[in-house]
């Protein structure tokens, strides 16, 4: 594709959201490599349209006043994410904090939840599941809003097998609320989102955080040989429970919504991954734009 057809796939993406992009969104966004001064002499060549500085593919002006709307009201989960993520950093076995999903992107239509992607400690992942779904259900009172627990990976396994650009999108989003050399690792480890992003810039320079001392108080309370077992038992417990509530769902399908592993719990009970690729792939299609969007196994 040239130029002006990578930006149009670009915006294409983001418009399934209703979500304009700034310039400096859309050069790491596009799907090719390019120098920035070159980009932004090019891009003042196209006829895209732009309102309040945002680029998309509309024919008026109001997406880009619904997306700042929407970053208003994003303002307070995100101040009250950094809440949780400090919160999350004294709990046993928390490595990293990572907000996800549209407050990834500082937007909310009213619908948002604090998203997380964590880090646990290897051979603990599914003990730091259950300890902070615990506290959800009986402190929170199982609220989503706050803690919605969708994504762990444990340090020593951080690759992430669904290489496509829906989850190439939210890696390159992630907001770290605790510990961004962790982050930096699990970019580092998935550098495949450099296919579908190249103009993505891993920080540098970036020094490990300090672990809670509430932390190492807990942690050092529980045996080794013990919590290992019991991270075990665990992990067929909550795979036990996936099958269980969700018996009618394709096991193909139901591995890719509720992931289990013993380094790695994916929990996606609206398969937003799959229906998005598909609405994006479908309107590539239509538009004759050929860009890849899976890279396979």
């Amino acid at each position: 594709m040239d130029f002006a057809q990578n930006v149009r796939a670009t915006l294409l993406y983001f418009d399934i959201f209703d979500h304009p992009l700034t310039a400096d969104e859309l050069f790491r966004f596009l799907p090719c490599k390019i120098p920035r001064a070159v980009f932004d002499a090019k891009l003042d060549s196209l006829p895209i349209r732009s309102d309040q500085g945002l680029y998309h593919l509309r024919t008026d002006g109001e997406i880009a006043a619904l997306r700042r709307r929407r970053e208003r009201k994003a303002i307070s989960m995100i101040r009250a994410s950094y809440v949780v993520g400090w919160a999350l950093r004294h709990f046993p076995y928390v490595r990293g904090v990572y907000l996800s999903g549209s407050l990834s992107k500082r937007v909310n239509d009213g619908s948002a939840d604090i998203d997380l992607f964590i880090v646990t400690q290897e051979n603990r992942l599914w003990l730091c599941r259950a300890i902070l779904t615990l506290f959800k259900k009986l402190f929170l009172l199982n609220g989503k809003k706050f803690l919605c627990l969708n994504y762990f990976v444990s340090e020593s396994h951080l690759q992430i097998p669904d290489r496509n650009v829906f989850v190439a999108t939210e890696m390159v989003t992630l907001l770290s609320l605790y510990n961004r050399l962790e982050l930096f690792e699990l970019l580092h480890a998935n550098e495949w989102i450099l296919h579908f992003y190249p103009n993505f810039s891993f920080d540098e320079g970036i020094s490990a955080e300090k672990r809670s001392t509430i932390q190492r108080f807990f942690e050092k309370g529980l045996n080794d040989g013990i919590a290992t077992k019991l991270d075990g038992r665990l992990l067929k417990y909550f795979s036990g429970v996936w099958i269980r509530r969700y018996a009618e769902v394709p096991e193909e399908k139901r591995s890719l919504m509720f992931r289990s592993t013993r380094d790695s719990s994916k929990v996606h009970p609206n398969d937003f991954q799959s229906s998005t690729l598909d609405a994006y792939e479908k309107r590539l299609k239509l538009e004759k734009l050929n860009r890849i969007t899976r890279i396979d196994d």
